[in-house]
């Protein structure tokens, strides 16, 4: 924390004179010696020695609450520290100590316009003040105020040209703009400086990262930690890297090291507690509902598991029991159980799972199904990334197919692009065939825009072929969408929500009309302890896709409690 207005920042542009009521004191006359000897003109000269002197006491008052807040801020104790410097900065509005700090910790609550507005107030108290100037810069740079952060850069580069830390923040700022070659440019000129700069080869570090180069990132924030070994951002940053290779235990051990560092950091809690979410042991229990115009109706309850079985590898398993009833008084019951490890390397992934489905129609033949899937994905860089799949299943989606001995051999192969300006593009296509005969093709592109304040726009066309139309399943000789899509995600430190829509026209069968479609779906999760999760999920579709029988609406909800191990 000491590098965002820690205890080593310097205090030697402190505002106020240090007095004590003391200083006032000395031998008392009495006042009828005062009178006679000296005249009525006392009267007033001591009235004014009696009120400067307590003016001059008020500095002295809050220059004690600043070595009480700075006590308590050296000590850990953030919110001691707060009280007393808010103290301090009552008995004191001039003291840029007290400003200073207050606007710090504004800061790492998250309440950037606080902290821009002590910051100013420390500022205006004293303008050369270059800690001061770092943390406004800095803070704006959060806000995401990139221009006005390097306007406040570049004034304390020219003014204390001597200070990297002025260089390096700019570096950070530029890189966060999406400036990535010109704060790489500004990080290198810092190294030819001083080549052991932990922030600066912390700053390469993460643009490798960001870049795809994962084995230089890694060996950039090792580098840093070498030269700083107690540099807690620099082992957060190798952290989190380790995590998206698939380094899921090295990446634990590497955020629990910067804990140890740094106890109350609160980054560095942060970032742990999203590590150990992401790669601990954990049961999800599920229970769902779903139900179309058709009157198909499914009710499924599921628990799958997940945990570390190596430091790359993934291990997962599930088993789910689902009990369907469809038109006319058709009920039927399926369960499965399934089992399978993802590895996961520097740029790629690759998953396999097997397992196997039992079918229990009320009337018909009773069957076991083994099932099976494989998945890899690559990101040939890190804006283009392709996947293929490949899955074996029963085609069992309702109580009636659930007896109609229909399997499914699907493959698919998809592509996604990042094209700047926070534009996505993906793309995909795929086949499966059916155990009677029956072949299905398709494809879809889409794009989708993020928007300021977590909301995102897009666009969909998909396009689905059957060689056959039967009357078990939906099935036309062609089905065709073009939709427009909107909705909102956003996710805080204990919770994440996602709404979204689509709304547009379909044709069902070569020769149909064109008709509206649309959909709506909503999630929201909430972390209510450190390791546990509840989860609810619903949504409302009329796309004739969605359905496996074609029907004209289609509802889904559900519940899920993940439970960390």
């Amino acid at each position: 924390m000491e590098a965002v207005g820690g205890t080593g920042l310097t205090q030697s542009t402190q505002a106020g004179v240090r007095f004590t009521a003391g200083d006032l004191e000395g031998p008392v006359m009495p006042a009828r010696f005062l009178f006679q000897g000296l005249g009525a003109d006392v009267i007033r000269i001591c009235s004014a020695l009696l009120i400067v002197g307590t003016l001059l006491a008020v500095p002295a008052v809050g220059v004690a609450q600043v070595a009480e807040a700075d006590a308590a801020w050296n000590q850990g104790r953030y919110g001691a520290a707060r009280e007393a410097y808010l103290r301090a900065l009552t008995q004191d509005p001039a003291s840029v100590r007290a400003s200073y700090r207050l606007g710090v910790l504004a800061a790492w609550d998250g309440n950037l316009d606080s902290a821009l507005t002590y910051l100013a107030h420390a500022r205006a108290a004293d303008p050369s003040d270059p800690d001061v100037r770092a943390m406004q810069a800095t803070v704006l740079s959060w806000a995401g105020a990139y221009p006005q952060s390097l306007v406040k850069w570049d004034s304390l580069i020219a003014l204390y040209p001597a200070r990297l830390d002025g260089l390096v923040g700019k570096a950070r700022t530029l890189a966060w703009d999406g400036r990535e070659q010109a704060a790489d440019s500004l990080y290198r000129a810092v190294l030819e400086r001083d080549p052991t700069n932990a922030e600066a080869l912390s700053g390469t570090a993460q643009l490798a990262y960001w870049g795809g180069r994962a084995a230089e990132a890694i060996a950039g924030y090792q580098r840093a930690i070498s030269y700083r070994p107690d540099d807690v951002t620099a082992r957060l940053g190798l952290a989190q890297v380790y995590r998206a290779v698939g380094r899921q235990r090295d990446a634990l051990a590497e955020v629990d090291s910067a804990v140890a560092l740094a106890p109350t950091n609160k980054e560095a809690l942060r970032v742990r507690q999203d590590i150990v979410r992401t790669v601990q042991a954990a049961v999800d229990v599920t229970l769902g509902w779903s139900e179309d115009t058709d009157q198909n109706e499914m009710w499924w309850q599921t628990v799958s598991a997940t945990t570390s079985v190596a430091n790359r590898v993934r291990g997962f398993g599930s088993v789910g029991a689902y009990e369907g009833s469809s038109t006319p008084d058709a009920t039927a019951t399926r369960a499965a159980a399934e089992f399978g490890a993802t590895y996961t390397g520097n740029n790629w992934q690759l998953t396999g799972a097997f397992g196997v489905q039992g079918l229990w129609p009320d009337s018909g033949v009773s069957r076991s199904v083994p099932t099976g899937r494989l998945g890899a994905s690559y990101r040939v860089q890190p804006a283009l990334g392709i996947g293929v799949s490949y899955a074996h299943f029963p085609f069992a989606e309702t109580a009636s197919l659930i007896g109609a001995d229909v399997d499914i051999d699907a493959a698919d192969v998809t592509i996604d692009a990042t094209a700047g300006s926070g534009v996505t593009l993906s793309a995909g296509g795929g086949a499966g065939w059916f155990s009677e005969g029956n072949v299905r093709t398709s494809g879809v592109l889409a794009a989708t825009k993020q928007l300021p304040r977590h909301f995102f726009v897009g666009g969909l066309v998909r396009m689905v072929w059957f060689k056959e139309t039967v009357a078990e399943y939906f099935s036309p000789d062609r089905f065709a969408v073009v939709e427009a899509r909107g909705g909102y995600a956003r996710t805080g430190i204990d919770w994440e929500t996602r709404i979204s829509a689509g709304a547009g026209i379909q044709q069902i069968g070569n020769t149909g009309p064109w008709q509206f479609e649309g959909h709506i779906e909503g999630r929201a999760s909430w972390w209510f302890s450190q390791r546990n999760r509840l989860e609810a999920f619903a949504g409302v579709s009329n796309s004739a896709y969605v359905s496996a029988t074609g029907a004209y609406r289609w509802g889904t909800a559900g519940l899920v409690i993940r439970l960390g191990l």
